[in-house]
C-alpha cells in the first residue's frame, strides 16, 4: 500500500486530485488543516488542506469458512498466544472443545460461551474434531451464526444521525470519520448540528473540521429542510451513567429530534464489566446499534462478541486511532476474530 499526500485549497478540491491520480477506488486516510501563510495569515483565512490516500492492495474481508469436517492447514487462534498472560482475566474452566475456552479467556462472558458451547455440541456433539483447525472453523461458524447485520440509515435529512454516550468515549472522533468518509469518498451533502446538553458542548476542533469540509455546522437545533439531501448529524455531550440529572436532560433532548437515528458509542479498551455497565445505562434511549472506539488500545476483539450475544443492538462502525477517518470500518464478524498477521 503506497499512502500518497495531496495538497489543495480545500477538502473538495483535494478530493478531484486524488481521483484524477489515483481513481474512484482511493481511500482516504486523513485529513488535516495546514498553517496558513502569507496574506491568509494576515487575513486569519485558513491554509491549504492536506489529506492522505492509498490505494489499497486488497479490500478486507472475512476469512471463509472452512468445512470443519474436512481437515487443513492455516491459522488457529487458539494455539496462541505466548504472551497470553498479558490479559488480566480469570481463567476459565476447562472445556471439551479448546477454542471455546480459548474465546472465554479472550473476554467472552461465561454465559455466553455456554450458549455458544450448547449449539456447538448439539450440531457437533461433545466431542471435538481431531485437527485444531477444523474445531476452529466449527466454533467460528457457529459463533457467526449470532452476528446480527447492521441497520439500515436513512439517506435523507429528515431522520438525523445522533451519537450518544459517556464522557470520552469517541462520539466526535466516530461523527468526524463517519463524515469525512461521506463527504470525501462518497461524495454526499452533510450538515452537523454541535448542541449543548446539560452540560457545554466544547468540542470546537469539530466546528474546525467541518469548517475544512465546507460542511455547515450550527450551534442550536432547528429543522432541516426535507427537499435537501445529505445527510444530518448531531453531536452532544458525553453524559455520565451516574448523573441522573445528565440522563434526564438527554432524553428530553431526543424526545424533540424528528424520530433521530441514535448510535451508541463506546470505548473498547474499557473492561468488559464496565462497558456493559454503560451499555444498560444508555439502554433505555434504544439505540439501534453500537460503534466501539479505541481499538488501537485493545487486542481483545473477541469480548465484542458479548454485544452480539448479549443485546438486541448490531454493531455499526469499529475504530481506531484519532486520524480522521484512519482506521473506521463498518462491522463485520470477521473483524472480531483475530487474523493471523496480528499474532505478533
Amino acid at each position: 500500500m503506497k499512502i500518497v499526500p495531496f495538497i489543495a485549497e480545500n477538502a473538495p478540491a483535494a478530493l478531484a486530485k486524488i481521483h484524477a491520480e489515483l481513481g474512484p477506488d482511493a481511500v482516504v486516510l486523513s485529513v488535516r488543516q495546514l498553517p496558513a501563510h502569507g496574506f491568509k495569515r494576515l487575513l486569519h483565512q485558513p491554509g491549504h488542506v492536506e489529506v492522505l490516500a492509498c490505494l489499497m492492495e486488497e479490500k478486507i474481508a472475512s476469512p471463509p469458512l472452512v468445512d470443519p469436517v474436512k481437515t487443513a492447514t492455516g491459522y488457529v487462534p487458539f494455539e496462541l498466544p505466548e504472551d497470553s498472560g498479558m490479559f488480566p482475566e480469570t481463567a476459565p474452566t476447562p472445556r471439551p472443545w479448546q477454542s471455546i475456552t480459548w474465546l472465554e479467556s479472550m473476554g467472552l462472558l461465561p454465559a455466553f460461551a455456554d450458549r455458544v458451547q450448547d449449539r456447538v455440541h448439539a450440531r457437533y456433539g461433545n466431542k471435538p474434531p481431531p485437527m485444531p483447525i477444523a474445531e476452529w472453523s466449527a466454533v467460528r461458524g457457529v459463533l457467526t451464526e449470532f452476528w446480527r447485520p447492521r441497520a439500515t440509515h436513512s439517506t435523507g435529512p429528515e431522520r438525523p444521525h445522533v451519537f450518544i454516550g459517556p464522557p470520552g468515549s469517541g462520539k466526535t472522533t466516530v461523527l468526524c470519520k463517519w463524515l469525512t468518509t461521506a463527504v470525501l469518498t462518497e461524495e454526499r451533502k452533510a450538515r452537523v448540528w454541535r448542541l449543548d446538553g446539560a452540560t457545554a458542548n466544547t468540542s470546537e476542533f469539530l466546528t474546525v473540521h467541518c469548517e475544512m469540509l465546507g460542511v455547515p455546522v450550527t450551534r442550536f437545533w432547528s429543522e432541516p429542510d426535507i427537499s435537501a439531501t445529505g445527510l444530518s448529524f448531531i453531536d452532544l455531550p458525553g453524559v455520565e451513567i451516574g448523573d441522573k440529572q445528565g440522563l434526564t436532560a438527554l432524553r428530553d433532548q431526543l424526545a424533540v429530534l424528528p424520530a433521530p437515528h441514535v448510535h451508541l458509542v463506546l470505548n473498547a479498551a474499557y473492561e468488559t464489566a464496565v462497558m456493559w455497565e454503560q451499555f444498560h445505562a444508555f439502554a433505555p434511549f434504544q439505540p439501534q446499534d453500537v460503534s466501539f472506539t479505541h481499538l488501537d488500545e485493545e487486542r481483545r476483539r473477541v469480548k465484542l462478541w458479548n454485544f452480539v450475544l448479549g443485546t438486541n443492538c448490531s454493531l455499526n462502525f469499529l475504530s481506531a486511532g484519532q486520524k480522521i477517518p484512519g482506521e473506521f470500518l463498518s462491522a463485520e464478524s470477521g473483524l472480531l476474530f483475530p487474523h493471523e498477521n496480528n499474532r505478533k
